[in-house]
């Protein structure tokens, strides 16, 4: 989620103002809320727009698959995709899209963006698509996707979105520097965090071509850095029982306060220019760095062809209870709402999309990671390849999401402007109290 832009939530609260008040008839020519039997929906020769964020190498690869759903789809569907910008770019054009009732027949949400567009009444419940005798998936297949990540995409009892792949938060970390510190491997602990970043500052690394800059960590300020940190103190920003933010917690303190102790003795610092954490790193002026996973071929480049050349690798954040806990995220795909052949015909694409041949495909070229265990089988010679991302792999098993609240677009802002103040020197309580106050009051703008 750490690419994806902040913009507000007011907008679709608007829409729902708005499509509540509109004149009869107005939305009959995009809306299917009349029940249809799907078992005998014809999707033959249907033409389904794909809104991506997807760039470069990334696609290119998609492209390519689509390219041979359209050629090999005995339904004659044609997929076209189309790049929709960024994040906050598809976002905008979904608000104005739901509006007009010109909705695509499938685009990439995040979570909470997601719930946004399902409660204006802009995309569908999929579950009756997996769940359908004739289109949708069996029993072994469900079984086959790791269940967090469906459930992820859930809203209640309806699956709003369904995921395509994943990214996770990971420590990288510089083997080489740890070695010659006398350190046998990554940190478990934050104890054992803080007692290496201590060491990073007081032993440049060898490599360096700048000694007289060496630090233990560079700390990016974005809510999944954030997140990721919570949750490695087995906490959480998110109460689902009591359905509200929890942001003024012992946890939170606890990670602010070691930020703000190794800032004031030089071992951590704010990360200022973008991706500056990843250029100090590749010349073994900062120890670790907190990032996506799907970093990793951005950080191979930097460490060996434009940087010193080290061993590295990445693991878990450090942890405090019994076993790691790592924030997975993702954007996922929605169907919008537009008609009954459409849709279907979107959610045939999404189902071939997510099988494991085209899984193993989309995350080599992509670097995420698949959506379903057997794709592992199928992906020895990237594993070989980048011993790296088969470490982050084997981290999926431990994954914790963040809120999936309609408004949390809203809310990862004020976390963010939050930690800056805290960092800046002002008073913690009072932040942290005015900071799950105004989280809060986003969760009551949902309700109306």
């Amino acid at each position: 989620m750490t690419t994806m832009k902040i913009v507000p939530c007011v907008s679709l609260m608007l829409i729902l103002v708005q499509l509540g008040c509109g004149g009869p008839g107005e939305r009959d020519s995009w809306l299917t809320d009349d029940p249809v039997e799907l078992e005998t929906i014809d999707p033959q020769g249907q033409e389904v727009t794909f809104w991506y964020q997807h760039s470069r190498e990334r696609e290119t690869e998609l492209l390519a698959l689509i390219g041979e759903f359209n050629r090999t789809n005995p339904h004659g569907i044609r997929v076209r995709g189309e790049y929709a910008g960024g994040y906050n770019d598809i976002y905008n054009k979904m608000v104005v899209a739901i509006q007009s009732g010109t909705v695509p027949d499938l685009l990439v949400a995040y979570q909470n963006q997601a719930r946004a567009y399902y409660q204006a009444e802009g995309i569908v419940d999929l579950s009756p698509y997996m769940e359908s005798e004739r289109w949708g998936l069996t029993q072994e297949e469900l079984d086959d996707f790791y269940p967090a990540f469906l459930q992820q995409d859930r809203y209640g009892d309806a699956q709003i979105c369904f995921p395509p792949n994943r990214s996770l938060e990971v420590l990288y970390y510089n083997k080489d520097w740890l070695a010659e510190m006398g350190f046998e491997g990554p940190p478990s602990t934050w104890q054992e965090f803080a007692t290496m970043c201590r060491a990073a500052r007081d032993n440049p690394f060898s490599k360096s071509p700048r000694p007289s800059r060496s630090l233990g960590f560079m700390l990016d300020i974005d809510a999944s850095r954030i997140a990721s940190m919570v949750f490695g103190r087995a906490g959480d920003l998110y109460c689902p029982e009591e359905q509200r933010y929890t942001l003024d917690t012992e946890e939170m303190r606890t990670t602010l306060r070691l930020m703000l102790e190794l800032m004031r003795e030089g071992a951590v610092e704010i990360v200022g220019d973008d991706h500056g954490d990843q250029a100090e790193f590749s010349v073994g002026q900062v120890l670790f760095t907190l990032r996506s996973s799907s970093g990793l071929p951005f950080y191979r480049s930097a460490v060996e062809q434009d940087g010193v050349g080290f061993r590295w690798n990445v693991t878990n954040p450090p942890y405090s209870g019994d076993q790691p806990v790592v924030n997975v995220y993702g954007a996922s795909l929605a169907v919008g709402r537009t008609n009954p052949s459409r849709q279907l015909a979107a959610w045939i694409f999404l189902k071939w999309f997510t099988q494991p041949e085209q899984q193993a495909r989309w995350v080599t070229a992509s670097n995420y990671f698949p959506v379903r265990k057997s794709t592992a089988v199928k992906l020895d010679e990237l594993f070989e390849r980048s011993p790296q991302y088969r470490s982050a792999y084997q981290l999926l098993q431990y994954g914790k999401s963040e809120p999936a609240a309609a408004g949390y677009q809203q809310v990862r802002r004020l976390i963010q402007n939050s930690v800056v103040a805290i960092l800046d020197g002002e008073n913690m309580d009072r932040v942290l109290r005015q900071l799950e106050e105004r989280a809060n009051r986003t969760l009551l703008d949902e309700l109306y």
